[in-house]
């Protein structure tokens, strides 16, 4: 009888440490997934930074009308292309 419960006692115990094991692999793995998640998102908000930042000086009035006298001469030069 104490060979039939130290038998079982050693298969819990090697049951035990496999799960033990398998637990920590899943942890791992995504810890893993979590990191690199985690550095994707810094990457993303140094980017949106980075745009807001270019946004707010193309916001700059002379840029503006920059861009304005550009689109009007592109559609002036469109207009006389299409009547020719």
């Amino acid at each position: 009888m104490r060979w039939l419960l130290a038998g079982l006692l050693f298969a819990l115990a090697v049951a035990l440490a496999i799960g033990t094991v398998a637990i920590r692999a899943g942890n791992a793995a995504l810890r893993f997934r979590v990191e690199n998640s985690y550095h994707a998102i810094q990457d993303r908000i140094v980017e949106l930074r980075r745009l807001s930042l270019e946004q707010a000086q193309a916001a700059v009035p002379e840029s503006l009308a920059r861009s304005m006298w550009a689109h009007v001469r592109a559609e002036a030069q469109r207009r006389l292309e299409s009547l020719q």
